[in-house]
């Protein structure tokens, strides 16, 4: 197909078997990521990986089967365009959940570990955070850190936190 874009002609013994060598390299070494781990085979609904290793098995053994003269539906140029979009969009993904992992980490480390609680005598007391509970009173002191969502009960939110 790249001879007849470009005009030229190359012919030697075993051209016919280019095609498959350089389709079985790319198959069993780049597309090794979604066949090793078909998750959702037999236990959950199909996921994304599972059909695309199932599509370019279906590709390779088509393109296999046709070079050994068996079919006529040679797809090594397609198998060779769904592996490389297939490993963008897992290499884009994976980047994007790398990516939220981190922003989710960062804005747990601005969470304080205690809070001050009011009890009912209007006495404050520290506590972990963990302790607290729903219709808990909490003090959050000037440039303090807001420890848990709540409704505010006696003061004012400042400009910066509307």
């Amino acid at each position: 197909m790249v001879m007849d874009w470009f005009g030229y002609d190359l012919d030697f013994a075993g051209i016919d078997w280019i095609g498959p060598l350089l389709g079985s390299f790319v198959f069993f070494w780049p597309a090794a990521v979604p066949r090793r781990r078909p998750r959702g085979a037999s236990t959950t609904p199909a996921r994304m990986m599972l059909l695309i290793a199932m599509a370019i098995t279906v590709a390779y053994v088509a393109s296999l089967a046709t070079s050994l003269g068996w079919f006529d539906l040679e797809f090594w140029w397609e198998l060779a365009a769904l592996i490389t979009i297939m490993l963008l969009g897992h290499w884009l993904e994976m980047k994007a959940l790398g990516q939220a992992s981190s922003a989710l980490a960062a804005l747990a480390e601005l969470l304080p570990d205690e809070a001050e609680r009011v009890d009912a005598d209007g006495a404050a007391t520290t506590v972990p955070v963990a302790s607290l509970r729903v219709g808990d009173v909490v003090l959050v002191r000037p440039g303090a850190r807001v420890p848990a969502d709540g409704t505010i009960v006696e003061g004012e939110a400042s400009s910066t936190s509307r």
